[in-house]
């Protein structure tokens, strides 16, 4: 079987299907990853062949003549002014109560993901045609892989992040694609697929949202992989102290590491005030912004999370599915603080179970005792660490990639 993988050209969409592509791989089936330019040297890092489609996002964007900005929607500092309508509870699961300013914020992804997709879409058909690919795998915001899937006749597996529910900017959460994204259909004269395959799912049960009936799901465990890096010595020593992980994420520092910083300064406070070793997982881009750090603070750049995180008795962090699921699988309790709907929506589902505190950022008061109280209740309270630990272990009872592999053969049969 020939394996066709194509993310979205940010490294948190591809780094979650790693250890599937290489479970298809030893199982004795081809896999290629096609992906844009940026991430080539990121894919051929992991050990798996990378072939590059399109240009650049930033020339795609430019060939198209379309503005992108992140979507409004949640803002991006707790100094940005206005009103901001809430986001129904447990809206992934009930689309309905959406309002049309929040739909617009999904249709703004989905203009987003139809340009790249765009761009990617002749050299990304063209090879998959040459190669006599047998299935194509992608995940939500990647609108190349079903479109290329339809032109050459074969399944498309989507496979979500760790987010629950059906991740659907493709439709804003409603019933028909987006415009731009049905026009990459028109283009390859072929009908539309609104619907997978099948779907990927490595969210446990616990945190997940029922799916529709007819959805034909595979369920598999969530292995954490957050890429190669040099495990410092102190690593493997046990910690003198509670040991708390504190991260925010590769592209939310990317993106949002300027109009954060406050906050993330604040937080860094919040922590140092505990007895506790505080340990700061940042992009060069973030450590860079936030410059020198107090003594007994270890900042750590390129430390691969899922070594990290089982020697840690809390982590902190904004949500993001990586992150979430890394935390998940390691039993490790979390306290959550979001600014953006689909990160508000995994982490209010993980602290439903117990395994941890979630806060909307303009929700957490200007300076540390607020967080500093929450850090010190996840710590102090046995039964988030008994939470975490049921989620992980609900978690490790799920299938194996190795376990998905065969029905992903079923598929392309």
């Amino acid at each position: 079987m020939r394996v066709l993988i194509t993310p979205f050209p940010w490294v948190p969409h591809y780094y979650p299907i790693v250890p599937f592509a290489w479970a298809c791989q030893m199982a004795g089936h081809e896999v290629r990853i096609a992906a844009a330019p940026t991430i080539t040297d990121v894919i051929t890092r992991t050990g798996l062949p990378a072939v590059p489609v399109g240009p650049d996002p930033a020339e795609a964007f430019r060939r198209s003549g379309v503005t992108f900005t992140p979507p409004k929607g949640s803002r991006h500092s707790r100094k940005d002014s206005g009103p901001r309508e809430p986001w129904p509870a447990d809206w992934p699961a009930h689309p309905e109560r959406l309002s049309e300013e929040q739909r617009a914020y999904f249709r703004k992804i989905g203009l987003f993901a139809s340009v790249m997709a765009d761009a990617q879409l002749d050299e990304l058909v063209a090879f998959g045609r040459d190669w006599r690919a047998d299935v194509i795998v992608h995940d939500g915001t990647q609108f190349a892989g079903p479109v290329a899937a339809a032109a050459l006749g074969i399944p498309n597996v989507r496979y979500l992040l760790g987010y629950p529910g059906q991740l659907r900017v493709d439709t804003c959460y409603g019933d028909e694609l987006v415009p731009e994204f049905a026009q990459l259909f028109e283009r390859f004269g072929v009908a539309p697929r609104a619907e997978p395959t099948a779907w990927l799912d490595p969210s446990p049960p616990g945190v997940q949202y029922p799916w529709a009936a007819d959805a034909n799901v595979l369920a598999m465990r969530y292995v954490p992989y957050n890429g190669p890096g040099e495990l410092p010595a102190w690593l493997h020593r046990p910690p003198a102290r509670p040991r708390v992980c504190m991260t925010w994420g590769f592209t939310t520092a990317e993106w949002e590491g300027p109009a954060m910083l406050d906050f993330v300064r604040q937080t860094i406070d919040a922590i140092t005030g505990l007895d506790v070793e505080l340990v700061l997982v940042l992009s060069e881009t973030l450590r860079d912004l936030l410059g020198e750090q107090p003594d007994g603070v270890r900042v750590a750049v390129g430390l691969p999370m899922n070594a990290l995180l089982p020697t840690c008795s809390a982590v902190v962090h904004h949500a993001g599915p990586g992150t979430t699921m890394a935390a998940v699988a390691a039993g490790v309790p979390q306290l959550m603080i979001t600014n953006h709907p689909h990160n508000a929506a995994i982490a209010s589902r993980v602290a439903a179970t117990g395994a941890g505190r979630h806060l909307l950022l303009e929700d957490v008061p200007t300076g540390p005792e607020a967080t500093r109280a929450e850090v010190a209740a996840l710590l102090g309270t046995p039964s988030y660490r008994e939470g975490a630990e049921r989620l992980r272990r609900e978690n490790a009872r799920q299938p194996s990639p190795s376990d998905v592999v065969s029905a992903l053969e079923g598929l392309a049969a």
